[in-house]
């Protein structure tokens, strides 16, 4: 049994040196290149360039720097087309205003009555004159009147009246109404000098003696002018018709009111 073990172990071992010592058979191409047309370059595969796309397993890539990813640039914008602007049309010029008239003013008057204000008024109008009609009263100093005040009684005052003569005064009368009623009248003058001379000889025996003026109140009419100073000619003709009215008098006022 022993030596029928080894007989068939040794004849293993031939076949297997037999086996593995012999040179391979060649084997058919898988692939059959067929000729390429002309022009057309061969198609070279990654392997057979040194690379391939999936490493081996002993085989690490190389670590690379990390790089941080850049935005794509963008392509700069066009700018965006401006339509040029409408042309601008000057706006109208303001027109010019006219130069400021500057007036000259003037009163014509006293005028007794308004009927002869208002005949000298429609004279001027026509001219381009503005007139304006104004009544005024006024008040005039007629005389001075000097007497000695009421008494309490018309029989008292007749005992003043024959005391003043007994010393030389006279022209002397009662006041028999009125509120002045039994006052002694000692003359009315026109003349201040006058009167004044009166009243001081009374004076001296009647310390109680007055000097008063008289007064007189009358309407009076004027008419106020206004008319553009650059006008000369109007001027002048204001004045000549100002020189043919008596007791009128034309005076240029300061300001216009």
């Amino acid at each position: 049994m022993r030596l029928v073990f080894w007989l068939i172990l040794l004849a293993n071992v031939a076949f297997f040196y037999w086996h593995v010592s012999r040179p391979p058979a060649a084997e058919p191409p898988l692939i059959v290149e067929e000729p390429l047309a002309p022009g057309v370059k061969p198609l070279v595969l990654l392997r057979e360039r040194g690379l391939s796309s999936t490493p081996g397993p002993t085989a690490r890539p190389k670590a690379r720097p990390a790089t941080v990813a850049k935005a794509p640039t963008a392509a700069p914008s066009k700018p965006p087309v401006v339509a040029p602007p409408a042309p601008v049309e000057p706006a109208p010029s303001a027109p010019a205003k006219p130069p400021a008239v500057v007036f000259a003013c003037f009163t014509l008057g006293p005028f007794g009555d308004a009927d002869s204000a208002r005949a000298v008024n429609e004279t001027l109008q026509p001219m381009g004159v503005q007139t304006e009609l104004r009544e005024q009263t006024r008040r005039s100093v007629t005389g001075y009147w000097v007497y000695l005040p009421p008494s309490p009684s018309y029989t008292a005052a007749k005992r003043k009246v024959a005391a003043l003569r007994k010393q030389g005064i006279d022209d002397m009368y009662i006041m028999g109404k009125g509120k002045l009623k039994n006052a002694i009248s000692l003359g009315i003058f026109k003349r201040k000098s006058t009167a004044t001379d009166r009243f001081n000889e009374v004076r001296r025996l009647a310390s109680e003696v007055v000097m008063t003026p008289r007064y007189r109140e009358r309407k009076e009419y004027w008419l106020d002018l206004r008319v553009d100073s650059s006008k000369t000619d109007t001027v002048a003709a204001i004045a000549v018709v100002a020189e043919e009215l008596p007791k009128v008098k034309l005076s240029q006022r300061d300001r216009c009111e």
